[in-house]
């Protein structure tokens, strides 16, 4: 989902991860999350947090203590005004979408072609991805820069905390 005509700009939120999820995913997770608000706060675009909610294929990659990141612009879920109003102000042209109608129409549904693609979300949303992949690759220590032990402990912490006041 790269490219619906109501699109929205969504970063995946390593926040909204399964409790079971290990800390090393969550602090992987929170790296990729930052490159992509970096990309787009720097380009001047909104964006909005989208759940890892298991709909897509990184599930199991969180569940082996991977982290995981990506995009998202919208399925389903119908864009609110606020989307609308926030991306209006954001957005050179009037590409801010509609209010109460589903972001993807054709959601799953024989009307999803390449007829619909909105050319201007795809291209942001592959700028965005090859960002985060250059970043990614100019890391001399990826593994320490994705999962730096510090931040793994403290996750670890909370994650323990937040267990035992339960």
């Amino acid at each position: 989902m790269l490219r619906p005509p109501n699109f929205i700009f969504g970063i995946y939120e390593g926040k909204t991860a399964s409790t079971t999820t290990p800390a090393t995913a969550k602090s992987g997770s929170n790296k990729m999350i930052t490159l992509f608000q970096d990309w787009f706060n720097r380009n001047q675009l909104p964006w909005d947090y989208t759940n890892f909610d298991g709909r897509s294929d990184y599930g199991s990659f969180l569940a082996a203590g991977i982290g995981a990141g990506g995009l998202f612009s919208g399925a389903d879920a119908m864009k609110i005004i606020e989307q609308v109003n926030r991306y209006a102000a954001m957005l050179v042209r009037n590409l801010s979408g509609t209010a109460s109608i589903r972001q993807d129409i054709c959601y799953h549904q024989s009307c999803d072609k390449t007829t619909n693609i909105n050319k201007f979300a795809l291209e942001k949303m592959v700028k965005a991805t090859a960002y985060a992949i250059e970043i990614l690759g100019q890391q001399s220590a990826l593994d320490s820069w994705l999962y730096p032990m510090r931040e793994i402990e403290e996750i670890s912490k909370k994650k323990s905390t937040a267990t035992v006041s339960v």
